[in-house]
């Protein structure tokens, strides 16, 4: 995680963590948490329809790990904290603990 002249912050993320972001922000999100529409995750929802249609175990295992650096606005890194830490939350379910292998603890 490194921080740009324009303020905003570059994490790199693998095709799998950006999956978990979308998964937690946009389709468990019901509207719960406001701003998953920005420049950001649609940058990750772009990275993410790049997914093979047709393959074998490696091909999908390979986009899977594929690794991209991808720049937030402290917003969008303060949303995606939320989304990960309060939609489970708000389900009364267990956080999802794989989150500590794709996303960076943020300073607060």
């Amino acid at each position: 995680m490194s921080e740009t002249n324009s303020g905003k912050v570059k994490i790199e993320l693998t095709m799998y963590g950006v999956a978990e972001i979308l998964k937690w922000c946009v389709d468990k999100n019901n509207g719960r948490i406001p701003n998953v529409d920005t420049e950001g995750f649609k940058q990750m929802q772009a990275a993410i329809a790049d997914k093979p249609e047709k393959g074998d175990y490696f091909t999908f295992d390979k986009f899977w790990k594929m690794s991209k650096v991808f720049e937030f606005t402290k917003d969008e890194v303060a949303t995606i904290d939320r989304c990960l830490y309060d939609i489970p939350n708000f389900e009364g379910k267990q956080l999802p603990q794989i989150r500590y292998k794709f996303w960076p603890a943020q300073a607060d």
